[in-house]
């Protein structure tokens, strides 16, 4: 570059003086040309009136070789050329500064950042422009990639109803994501305080935030608590509030988040009543129906000697009477043990997926002897492999017990036949195969399973396979559903394996 060929030359203009400095003007070329190659910058003097480009150090590597202006330009990217020209005339004819980005034109998609200084000659008349341009690539490419990130954070926070929260609490600076100013029901721009964070928690609920908050700032113990918010709009809603201390050099920081949960608490609400009616009014009602149905059955055996004389003057058989009543009492009995079989469920699934070695083996055999007891006529045939899983004894033997009484109810046979096979797929999973003969499972309850939701025109008869199901899912498995051959059902559970113990 000439002003500091200028410069160069300056200083070994003295080299008949001192060796030292000769030294010394070397010594600082190379260093300068390093930085600048280290540094993927390169120094350009653009001689206006001659129009001449001179770049330094020789060995650049941001551009090609370049001698006068429209060499330059050719090397700008087509879409960026007009925008550079106009940014050389703005800075040549008026401002005497010149800054800009560019993209080169080649294939790599780089970008060049440059600014320069016009220097003017006696007459004030613009004489060159000196600066330096910085290969900015690998810049903006993490710029692009942390603003897509953030949009796409923001985007998740407004699906999700989430958001972010930082407080310093020696100054008081609170700041919010926009997920949480859309859960508090303010503005993009609302920049909140911390008394009015604190006017937005529910009366109820401060003293709750409060202590935990103090405590997490005192012991560093992180807080997770549920309270209720009542936003700008002055609607109440459920929020899951969690937060920790961490530091950021000398600064104490508290961060954390903030999920909307009004809907899963409406839910939860409506399930435990659920629960309770299941529970109790059904069970109690039932409990009232099938005692006065026994006592009924009671009366009408009292009445044989009497069968003769009744079958001419009723309106309906003694033996008819026995048979319906029969129908309501194994109607009202199936429906208390769904509601015990509801209640079970929930308890277990309320526990969360609890898990440990569980030998299959071990819990088929039991079932095995449990179902011959209880239905005789039935045969189960059980070929197995000693493996085990990572679950929970209780939910597997729970969705067993589901499949494998379902195989051996629901069929046509006097003497039902059901296969269980146990098996090991991979090191990683083990898959439990109970088959019947039986009539099959429905379509419309396969169907249903698949699309995980029921509709009015689509709706499965019971809770068995969701049972089953939501089990599976639990324990970190899967339900599949094929045919059998000839004919009936083969349900296969696949699960994660696990070492012995």
């Amino acid at each position: 570059m000439k002003c500091c060929a200028v410069h160069i030359t300056f200083m070994t203009g003295f080299e008949s003086e001192s060796s030292t400095n000769d030294r010394l003007s070397d010594n600082s070329a190379s260093i300068m040309a390093y930085a600048l190659q280290a540094t993927d910058t390169v120094i350009w003097d653009w001689d206006i009136s001659a129009d001449a480009v001179s770049l330094y150090p020789p060995s650049q590597t941001v551009f090609e070789d370049i001698a006068d202006l429209d060499d330059f330009l050719s090397q700008v990217h087509p879409t960026d050329t007009q925008r550079i020209v106009h940014a050389l005339e703005v800075a040549v004819e008026e401002t005497g500064h010149y800054v800009t980005e560019f993209r080169l034109a080649d294939d790599t998609e780089r970008w060049v950042a440059a600014q320069g200084e016009v220097t003017y000659d006696e007459g004030d008349d613009p004489e060159r422009l000196i600066g330096v341009g910085r290969d900015v690539t690998d810049k903006k490419h993490t710029a692009q990639q942390l603003r897509r990130a953030t949009e796409h954070l923001a985007e998740t926070e407004l699906v999700s109803d989430i958001g972010g929260w930082e407080l310093i609490p020696e100054t008081n600076d609170l700041w919010w994501t926009q997920g949480t100013r859309q859960i508090h029901d303010v503005s993009p721009e609302y920049n909140p305080t911390v008394e009015d964070a604190f006017k937005f928690i529910h009366p109820a609920d401060r003293q709750t935030i409060e202590k935990v908050v103090q405590q997490c700032l005192t012991s560093g113990e992180p807080y997770g608590v549920e309270l209720r918010l009542i936003t700008a709009e002055g609607r109440e809603r459920w929020v899951y509030c969690k937060g920790d201390r961490v530091q950021r050099g000398e600064t104490t920081v508290l961060r954390g988040v903030i999920q909307d949960i009004t809907d899963r608490k409406i839910r939860d609400q409506r399930l435990m009543v659920l629960s309770r009616v299941l529970r109790h009014n059904i069970r109690n009602t039932l409990g009232v129906v099938i005692g006065n149905a026994e006592l009924l059955a009671e009366e009408l055996e009292a009445l044989d000697p009497l069968e003769t004389y009744l079958a001419e003057t009723a309106s309906f058989p003694l033996d008819d009477s026995r048979r319906m009543l029969s129908k309501i009492a194994d109607n009202a009995t199936q429906l208390v043990e769904l509601a015990e079989n509801a209640r079970q469920l929930s308890r277990v699934l309320e526990r969360g997926p609890v898990r440990y070695y569980v030998d299959v083996p071990t819990v088929v055999d039991r079932l095995v002897s449990k179902f011959t007891d209880q239905y005789p006529t039935a045969s189960i045939h059980v070929e197995k492999q000693a493996v085990g899983v990572k679950g929970n004894e209780e939910s597997l033997e729970m969705a067993l017990t589901e499949l494998i009484e379902n195989a051996i109810v629901h069929t046509h046979d006097a003497s039902p036949t059901v296969e269980v096979s146990i098996s090991r797929v991979d090191n990683e999973r083990v898959r439990i195969q109970v088959a019947d003969t039986g009539p099959g499972i429905p379509e419309m309850e396969q169907e249903v399973l698949e699309m995980g939701t029921e509709e009015p025109l689509l709706h499965g008869r019971g809770t068995g396979l969701w049972m089953v199901n939501w089990l599976m899912t639990q324990l970190g498995g899967s339900i599949s559903i094929d045919e059998n051959v000839p004919r009936g059902t083969v349900v296969s559970l696949t699960l994660p394996a696990a070492l012995s113990e």
